[in-house]
């Protein structure tokens, strides 16, 4: 689940969670109430509260009522949860007034409330307005416009990338290019940088910010186009929806020779249907069955070449193998394992609804009939995650909301795996919370809720484990948010929810990173944010987003270049939304909240929307009829795990769940 207060909309929301706590801080005087109910509108000593990155200024407010006469003796307050800024109050020293100091680049709004009359009796927090605030970037120092990936060659065109530094140094946030033709008989340029070679000659593009009016500028030399012949092939393909297929180009001049570093276009058409793309790299993929024409050009040459698509086959279902109800509390992530009794074993925590401080504990030697023999008490309002060692010699539990702040991890011994027992607690530097964790070799990586950052613990002795140190991206900063860590023994995958996925070494040796003290390797990020979890197979990293609705979705990147992922398909169930994965011998494993499980075909190569190609192969509903659910006909899967031949997942409203799907359909090569 979402950990993280997101900003909030509605002011009034806002209101309710924020200031009702500073309400039963101080009592409510009769006058203080009569005031703030007279209120009407509020005057600020500064009409627009915008100042520069690191800078402040001070303001205060006076208080006036329907009729236009100023109201005193108002209780207020201010209140922003943006990132952008801080607010500070200064009334001690300076009656009424606060300082607002700029922290990070961007605009948001503050909302202004004053201590009123409640309805029922008592006081409450109104909302008597919402000012619009900025933070200003650092002044821009330059732009600079990257070297061109392809030759000026007349009849092509090719989007050019500007970057707006600032005087620090860095990437200016808000600030946009407008780009400019110096001789639109030589090339022309869009608003967004995509520049066209009309004719021959010399011709500078210019690209200016829209803060502070600096300019970069590139000198293109356009020559005539070489190409006398462009073949695409092979001309005829027969494939499948979501089959990635590879069309090889060729471009030669007038002798014959190849022409390289040549800016292509391509176009794709339907001939009796719609539904494929093509990308720049010539590679075809269809998400609906038809024919194609595929059509390539270098400046007034072209080439075409027809691919004829068949359908994949169909999803197949899901079989019920056997279910664990859970109908008195909200059950959360779960791990199935073999123990040492030669038994199998589910384990599964619990969320907030219902008390959520328990590690229910399955014997599903049987899968059919899920027997719960035992569970595990600890001081917690969530147990959200439950990991087992590679031996399944010990298990970690994570925990939130303990009382008096003493979250951290428990650690279980798993001589008898059918009661497991506590063995040691680690809270030290760890109160915040725990929300996931993962466990690599000897040690164990947790997201801490009140860091942010990524604890790495020593369980080389299990019954003392020790805090080595953590991992945060941005040290320092309070803007960010941990949600997930999953790690491969090589590399490590945290996904950092608005800053996206970081990427660590943590044993690959590659950025001198090890399991103890990892590494950064690199990060990529999108922009509806939410970074939510990660899971890698091959080359490709399967990195979920959790949005409200709940929606959110599968984006696949491909790090075959560790140091340069890139976003190259994605899973797009629009019904609903994605939670926990688990990826294995080409399959994805999606618990899609709403949606229940899915199971998708990821063998081969991937390009495009998945979801659309057909790559589904089977679904299921988790849903819980009445008596047997927390809330009865209502899907919430939440995570999954293939084991021996089944799928075994966890329901928040319904408990765990045992299916199997045999995958007779045909994959991809």
């Amino acid at each position: 689940m979402n950990h993280r207060n997101r900003v909030l909309a509605a002011a009034s929301i806002v209101l309710l969670t924020i200031w009702s706590p500073l309400a039963a801080q101080e009592e409510d005087a009769p006058d203080v109430l009569e005031a703030g109910g007279r209120v009407a509108r509020i005057a600020l000593t500064s009409s627009q509260l915008s100042v520069a990155r690191q800078d402040s200024l001070t303001f205060s407010g006076s208080f006036y009522d329907s009729d236009g006469n100023r109201v005193s003796g108002v209780r207020w307050g201010i209140f922003s949860n943006s990132a952008i800024s801080g607010l500070q109050s200064i009334k001690d020293s300076i009656p009424d007034t606060y300082l607002f100091w700029g922290e990070a680049p961007g605009t948001d709004m503050m909302a202004i409330v004053v201590r009123s009359p409640a309805p029922t009796g008592g006081g409450t927090w109104r909302l008597i307005d919402s000012i619009p605030v900025t933070v200003r970037d650092w002044p821009v120092a330059s732009v600079v416009i990257e070297d061109p990936q392809f030759a000026p060659i007349v009849g092509t065109s090719y989007k050019l990338e500007g970057t707006i530094l600032t005087t620090r140094g860095d990437t200016h946030a808000t600030a946009s290019l407008t780009w400019r033709s110096g001789d639109r008989a030589v090339a022309s340029v869009t608003a967004g940088g995509v520049v066209t070679f009309v004719g021959t000659g010399d011709v500078r593009i210019t690209a200016t910010s829209s803060v502070d009016g600096v300019a970069g500028t590139r000198d293109f030399n356009v020559e005539a186009n070489p190409v006398r012949q462009l073949t695409l092939s092979p001309q005829t393909i027969r494939t499948r929806t979501g089959d990635v297929e590879h069309l090889e180009i060729s471009a030669l001049d007038a002798r014959g020779r190849a022409v390289d570093n040549l800016a292509l276009s391509f176009s794709v058409f339907g001939l009796d249907s719609a539904g494929a793309e093509i990308f720049d790299d010539g590679t075809f993929v269809a998400e609906n069955p038809g024919s194609y024409r595929v059509i390539v050009t270098a400046g007034n040459i072209a080439a075409q070449a027809v691919v004829e698509v068949e359908a994949r086959a169909p999803a197949t279902n899901v079989q019920l193998v056997g279910r664990g109800p859970r109908a008195a509390v909200a059950t959360s992530d779960l791990w199935i394992f073999e123990g040492n009794n030669g038994r199998d074993y589910a384990y599964t925590g619990t969320h907030a609804n219902g008390g959520g401080q328990r590690m229910f504990v399955w014997d599903v030697t049987d899968p059919s009939a899920p027997d719960l023999v035992d569970s595990v008490v600890v001081d917690a309002r969530v147990v959200n995650d439950v990991k087992v060692n590679g031996d399944a010699s010990w298990a970690i539990i994570t925990r939130e909301g303990a009382s008096g702040r003493a979250n951290g991890i428990v650690v279980l011994s798993l001589d008898d795996p059918a009661h497991p027992e506590v063995i040691a607690e680690l809270t030290n530097n760890l109160t915040g919370g725990i929300h996931n964790v993962w466990i690599n070799g000897d040690v164990v990586y947790t997201v801490n809720d009140g860091t942010s950052a990524m604890d790495v613990i020593d369980m080389s002795d299990p019954y003392n484990p020790t805090y080595y140190g953590r991992w945060e991206l941005r040290p320092g900063d309070t803007n960010k948010s941990l949600h997930d860590v999953w790690a491969d023994g090589r590399y490590a995958y945290v996904s950092y929810w608005d800053d996206g996925l970081v990427i660590l070494d943590v044993g690959a040796g590659t950025h001198g990173g090890t399991a103890l003290e990892p590494q950064f390797v690199s990060r990529v990020s999108y922009d509806m944010g939410n970074t939510h979890t990660a899971w890698r197979e091959g080359d490709y990293v399967f990195v979920g987003d959790e949005l409200p609705g709940p929606s959110g979705y599968i984006h696949v990147f491909d790090v075959s270049d560790i140091e340069n992922p890139a976003e190259v398909a994605k899973y797009d169930v629009p019904e609903a939304g994605a939670h926990n994965i688990w990826v294995e011998n080409g399959t994805l494993y999606v618990a899609y909240y709403n949606g229940g499980l899915r199971i998708v075909d990821v063998t081969g190569e991937l390009r495009g929307d998945l979801y659309r190609q057909g790559r589904e192969i089977g679904r299921f509903s988790t849903s819980g009829a009445e008596g047997e659910a927390i809330q009865p006909n209502s899907p919430m899967a939440w995570g999954p795990q293939p084991y021996k031949g089944n799928i075994f997942l966890t329901d928040m409203n319904s408990g765990l769940w045992v299916v199997k799907h045999d995958r007779p359909v045909e994959m991809s090569p």
